[in-house]
């Protein structure tokens, strides 16, 4: 293990400071239900706040999890939500995964191993329980698709639609990872607009989607969803990875003075064909923004309680922490239909990034000395 230590550090390290924060029940939390708003970006902020004060001003809880390599902080009253220790049945289990935007690699694709570190933070946090419904939302799907004005077909597509309704599915491979987009050669049946194709191109997720339908095969969840996707999106998630969604999220505004239905007449009729559940939810689209979570790191001072060990390359320097994703989790008792038990986990970590301040190196022309020399040597 130290060895293979070693060998990371002397490499520019990705994420050099991971920290968890897991909050506590909020159906039980005074504190956060006093500052409830129902928007939920304002609701994380304030539960983040209320257990970071509880673990780090009032109290001491946290703990270093050699296995993640990561510092969990636990709100100290309710230090884990383990279902099956608090003599919970008879239950259904939902959770979704935030994928923020600093989710992104150098590829600008969303790591999948994100995923795992999630589900392993639930398991923590709940106990070894089955997911009965995992969604899964990316910070910037909605800007990969404007949707036009007006959501209705033309009238000479309503013949098209009952004409060819189906979504040309390829079965995903053996191991549960979806297949290769389809070759540019082909003719899309998502639409023969070309630049509507290109912002509908979904393969950058097709990782991720690939590891929440492995959850799926391997019984850790009973159905898997996405959030927000336009049809023409979810037709090409489902042609180019093989793996229909059982359930689809999608976003109604709060705000009474905007007209925005969702639920178009063609992606229901889409969802209806190949047996989609949709759902509608609230959520802020931004639910935590790197404003927001440095905020919190400078006012409880996380740097400065938890220094980072780790040394960077010359020439780097550590960033500040930004959030990489959110889970918010529900525990819905079935006889009764009440959620008995809502939280939070948020993951951040530090890049390594090029110090603007760093020193410059000399560049040494190897051609020069050999130039000067046979330019003084000749007569």
């Amino acid at each position: 293990m130290t060895r293979r230590r070693v060998k990371i550090t002397e490499r520019v390290p990705i994420t050099p400071r991971k920290v968890v924060v897991y909050t506590d029940n909020l159906m039980t939390s005074t504190g956060v239900r006093d500052q409830a708003t129902g928007e939920s970006a304002r609701d994380l902020a304030n539960s983040l706040g209320d257990t970071l004060n509880k673990a780090l001003v009032i109290s001491t809880s946290f703990r270093f999890d050699p296995e993640l390599n990561m510092l969990e902080i636990l709100d100290p009253c309710n230090l884990r939500n383990n279902i099956k220790v608090k003599g919970l049945k008879n239950y259904v289990v939902s959770v979704k995964m935030h994928l923020l935007p600093a989710a992104a690699h150098t590829d600008d694709r969303p790591a999948s191993l994100y995923i795992r570190q999630a589900m392993s933070c639930v398991e923590r946090q709940l106990g070894p329980v089955k997911i009965d419904e995992l969604f899964v939302s990316f910070a910037d799907i909605t800007n990969h698709f404007p949707k036009p004005p007006d959501s209705r077909p033309p009238a000479s597509a309503d013949h098209d639609d009952r004409r060819s309704p189906a979504i040309l599915v390829e079965p995903p491979n053996s191991d549960g990872v979806p297949r290769s987009a389809p070759s540019s050669g082909h003719a899309s049946s998502v639409t023969s607009n070309t630049d509507l194709h290109a912002a509908c191109d979904m393969t950058r997720y097709l990782k991720v989607w690939g590891a929440l339908n492995r959850l799926k095969r391997t019984g850790k969840a009973v159905k898997i969803g996405v959030c927000d996707l336009s049809k023409p999106q979810l037709e090409a998630l489902c042609e180019q990875s093989g793996i229909v969604p059982d359930m689809l999220q999608v976003h109604v505004t709060n705000d009474p003075t905007e007209d925005t239905n969702p639920l178009d007449d063609s992606l229901q009729k889409l969802a209806k064909l190949h047996d989609i559940t949709i759902r509608t939810h609230t959520d802020s689209m931004s639910i935590l923004n790197d404003r927001t979570f440095q905020k919190l790191v400078t006012d409880f001072k996380i740097n400065e309680r938890f220094p980072t060990t780790e040394v960077p390359p010359q020439g780097y320097k550590i960033d500040f922490m930004r959030p990489r994703w959110v889970v918010n989790y529900n525990v819905t008792l079935k006889n009764r239909g009440l959620v008995s038990n809502r939280g939070y986990i948020a993951m951040a970590s530090s890049d390594c990034v090029l110090d603007p301040n760093r020193t410059s190196r000399t560049v040494y022309a190897p051609n020069a000395s050999s130039s000067s020399s046979s330019a003084s040597g000749s007569p």
